[in-house]
């Protein structure tokens, strides 16, 4: 008897050998790896989609597979009620050119889709390189023949029934191929691109769920996050990087949006790096807070745009602990635009953000120069501020007049580790859209971002805020936390912190280098 114990104890031991394995972490600590989650069947055909025997492609469900290289070949689509759920260390090729619809695949969600990437194992959905689908990088400085905003492939579209979208620690490249004779589904025309990701629900119906988080996006022909619509959203800790061609926004949220964005880091987007608007009658409730926003604004020529974070027509949330660095305007709280209305003001809460600018004068012939904020806007210079505005009498619809120091330009640097505002705001480097080798966006000892943030526990100028007379800003909360959180299928939120930007000193924020 004591033998056979033995022997099955011995059985047991190598069958936990079998699915764990041991490896040492920086803190020289020994962990245990955990075993890979499979949902359905597991997809072993690496050429999607599968055809039936009539040659019709086959709706996509199931587990992508740890280690494999998968190749879309055409549309892929997830049905509704179905999961595609993708383990660590995916990576997927998308064979588009980006020239027609039938040519730039795009991967359709009418359930659910999860990329469950992680630091150590990122899953990757990028372009299949050839000789005609040449790719971005440092050499590309302000050119429009960037091939970061060739839209070679469609991108994640996520329509009514849709249920839940997630990426996590995923690459998303090359997007913004163009729309077909489904465009006006989602509220597109045809031929118009295609955003990185859309997702939308009916309204007044049940609410999707859209969870960004840790994942870089690269390149866009448009908007990257792209007007989605009656969600709810967690989006933390992303990179967004040459998003827009001529114009588009690293994040563009629209009407019935309601969540989180924070500790995201947008660098050389088209027009603003984050922005909301609701609509007539509809209303956009998104708290932004620790981000840190770099040379965004400079693609889009035209007027009224803003160029960094921007929030007009019935859209308000908590604004706090932002940092943004050599963009063409600094937050903007509407009044009007080219194309919008009034944010809301009552359901808008802001302050601790700074603005640094490199360049307060104009730059000569067609080209912009930098403001810390537009004038005869809403937006006012708050207590807690850095930034060179100096605020207008308010007049009767609310906006002021004020006026902007250019001689504050330089004033507020915020000290990033390896990132000279005054190098990158000189000739047309503030245009280059490509992060510098080597950049730094943590904070130097001595910086006026460290300590400057509002945080659960702060007190006084750090304390969190609240706005009694405002009612949807009280029954959500900052942050809202209105998604589910934690496991595969939840987020994991961030509180504001009581450094501003998206690398606070605790190293709780943005975890990505360059």
């Amino acid at each position: 008897m004591k033998l056979n114990f033995a022997k099955t104890c011995l059985l047991g031991l190598a069958a936990m050998v079998a699915w764990t394995s041991c490896k040492k972490s920086s803190s020289e600590h020994t962990e245990l790896s955990k075993p890979l989650t499979v949902v359905g069947k597991a997809i072993s055909d690496t050429i999607l989609p599968q055809k039936d025997s009539q040659g019709n492609p086959i709706p996509l469900k199931g587990t992508m597979l740890a280690g494999k290289t998968y190749h879309i070949m055409s549309d892929v689509t997830i049905n509704a009620g179905d999961t595609l759920y993708v383990q660590p260390g995916v990576k997927v090729l998308v064979h588009g050119d980006g020239k027609s619809p039938q040519t730039s695949p795009a991967i359709y969600i009418n359930g659910t889709f999860v990329s469950d990437g992680s630091q150590s194992a990122p899953n990757t959905f990028t372009v299949y390189r050839t000789a005609s689908t040449p790719v971005s990088g440092p050499t590309y400085k302000d050119d429009p023949n960037d091939p970061a905003y060739a839209g070679y492939w469609g991108g994640f579209q996520a329509g009514p029934t849709a249920k839940l979208l997630i990426l996590r620690w995923t690459h998303v490249e090359y997007t913004g191929g163009p729309w077909g004779a489904n465009a006006p589904d989602y509220g597109a025309k045809a031929g118009d691109p295609r955003f990185s990701v859309y997702m939308t629900s009916p309204a007044g119906g049940p609410m999707g769920t859209l969870i960004l988080e840790d994942s870089w996006f690269y390149g866009s022909k448009d908007d990257c996050i792209g007007k989605c619509q009656n969600i709810y959203v967690s989006i933390m800790r992303n990179s967004f990087i040459k998003t827009g061609a001529t114009g588009g926004e690293s994040i563009n949220l629209k009407d019935g949006v309601i969540g989180d964005m924070a500790y995201n880091f947008c660098f050389g987007s088209a027009t603003n790096g984050l922005k909301t608007a609701g609509d007539v009658g509809k209303y956009n409730l998104v708290n932004i807070y620790n981000n840190t926003v770099v040379q965004c604004g400079f693609r889009q020529t035209k007027a009224t745009r803003n160029g960094s974070i921007n929030t007009e027509t019935n859209a308000g949330g908590f604004i706090y602990n932002n940092i943004i660095v050599n963009c063409k305007a600094g937050l903007r709280i509407s009044y009007a635009s080219e194309k919008g209305k009034p944010s809301d003001t009552l359901n808008t809460s802001y302050n601790n953000n700074l603005t640094c600018i490199g360049r307060g004068t104009p730059m000569g012939g067609a080209e912009q120069y930098m403001q810390f904020i537009e004038p005869n806007q809403f937006t006012l210079k708050k207590s807690n501020d850095f930034n060179g505005y100096v605020n207008g009498t308010i007049a009767a619809n609310g906006t002021n007049a004020g006026t902007n120091t250019a001689t504050d330009s330089l004033k507020y640097d915020p000290m990033f580790y390896n990132y000279s505002v005054a190098a990158n705001s000189t000739g047309k480097n503030y245009r280059v859209a490509e992060v510098p080798a080597g950049a730094d966006f943590h904070l130097k000892a001595g910086s006026p971002a460290i300590g400057a943030g509002v945080y659960p526990g702060g007190t006084g100028k750090n304390a969190m805020p609240t706005k009694p007379s405002a009612p949807k800003l009280t029954q959500y909360g900052f942050p809202m936390k209105v998604v589910a959180q934690g496991g595969i299928y939840g987020a994991i939120i961030t509180p504001p912190n009581k450094d501003l930007g998206a690398y606070p000193t605790d190293g709780s924020g943005n975890k990505h280098s360059y």
